[in-house]
């Protein structure tokens, strides 16, 4: 006889219910097999039919030499443009804001500490712009020989701004932005607003504010060196030993004015040092403060200011006022610090224009 297949079921439901460790799925086998299937990404499946998602080694290598060939014969043509030809087409003005061709590198190499090709254009933009604001023709046979030498002054005031920037780092001179706003504010305000300014820099230098402000900063940092060389007791020795020899001579009875006109550094030598007679607020606080103390006819110990080292004599006195005799001994002033500098330096030009 055939077997009862509801006995059969019947059966199996009755194990399950008596708590049978076997387990009976209710799935037929075929759902089971198609579960276990793992879904094929995208990738998987474009690699199946022969599409390749990993670029080869070789390919990456051949590209990235293409790119850097082509960067090295970009940068060689615009060389080219730079030295050979001094080139300051808008082009050559764009590539020179990227790769900093070098003019001449100070107490360094060509990496660092340079002057740029792209700092000598600014330069002479700016003062091709002031020349021609003063209706001066630089295409004349007189103006070219002029630009020329305009633009080997323009490096060499170039080589100098490296050489005091260097200095200056090693003298930790800093300029907060603050400096250079308030310094900014009171240009403006004695020149009448930033409209005018505005107007006024881009007619004469084709400047805009940040250039100026620019400008400005150098020269804060100029100032602020200038002060720390005349600070500097070892710069300023020599100096300081011929004051001191002077004033030994006056002491000893040797005549105030022979001595001005024989040693004095300044424009009053030739009259015995008699700069007239000074009022308050005329000159440097220094110099003030000793001359306005010493009565009729005496003679200062040496006075250092920012120009150098002096020695006073009041003459006579009228009023509010006093007839002042000096003699000058100028100590290390950033001029002759940076003719003296500029001679140890190592300056190397990779261009002539």
């Amino acid at each position: 006889m055939p077997k009862d297949p509801d006995i059969k079921s019947s059966s199996v439901k009755s194990t399950a219910k008596k708590g049978s460790k076997f387990k009976i799925s209710s799935k037929p086998k075929s759902d089971t097999k198609k579960t276990s299937v793992k879904q094929l990404s995208f990738k998987d499946k474009i690699s199946k039919i022969g599409v390749k998602t990993k670029p080869k080694k070789k390919t990456i290598v051949l590209v990235a030499s293409g790119a850097l060939v082509a960067l090295v014969v970009t940068i060689a043509v615009f060389g080219v443009f730079v030295y050979k030809y001094k080139s300051s087409d808008r082009a050559v003005k764009i590539a020179s804001k990227i790769v900093p061709y070098p003019v001449a590198s100070i107490n360094g190499n060509v990496l660092w500490n340079t002057v740029t090709y792209n700092q000598y254009l600014f330069e002479l933009a700016s003062i091709q712009k002031f020349y021609q604001s003063q209706g001066q023709d630089l295409t004349t046979q007189e103006g070219k020989e002029k630009l020329n030498q305009l633009k080997n002054d323009i490096i060499t005031q170039l080589e100098d701004n490296e050489i005091i920037r260097q200095q200056a780092q090693k003298y930790g001179i800093k300029v907060s932005a603050k400096e250079i706003s308030d310094q900014y504010d009171e240009l403006v305000k004695n020149a009448g607003g930033v409209e005018k300014v505005k107007t006024t820099l881009d007619k004469l230098y084709g400047w805009t504010v940040a250039d100026f402000k620019e400008k400005i900063q150098q020269s804060i940092v100029q100032k602020k060196l200038a002060e720390k060389i005349l600070a500097d007791d070892a710069l300023n020795q020599p100096a300081k030993k011929q004051i001191e020899d002077i004033k030994n001579q006056i002491t000893a009875g040797a005549d105030f004015a022979d001595l001005a006109k024989k040693f004095s550094a300044d424009g009053s030598a030739s009259s015995g040092g008699d700069l007239g007679l000074v009022s308050k607020g005329q000159t440097v606080p220094e110099f003030e403060a000793v001359a306005f103390s010493l009565a009729e006819g005496q003679v200062s110990g040496v006075v250092k200011t920012q120009y150098g080292y002096h020695i006073i004599k009041v003459t006579g006195k009228e009023g509010e006022q006093v007839r002042v005799s000096h003699i000058l001994i100028k100590g290390a002033d950033l001029e002759s610090w940076l003719k003296d500098q500029r001679a140890k330096a190592r300056i190397v030009q990779y261009f002539k224009p």
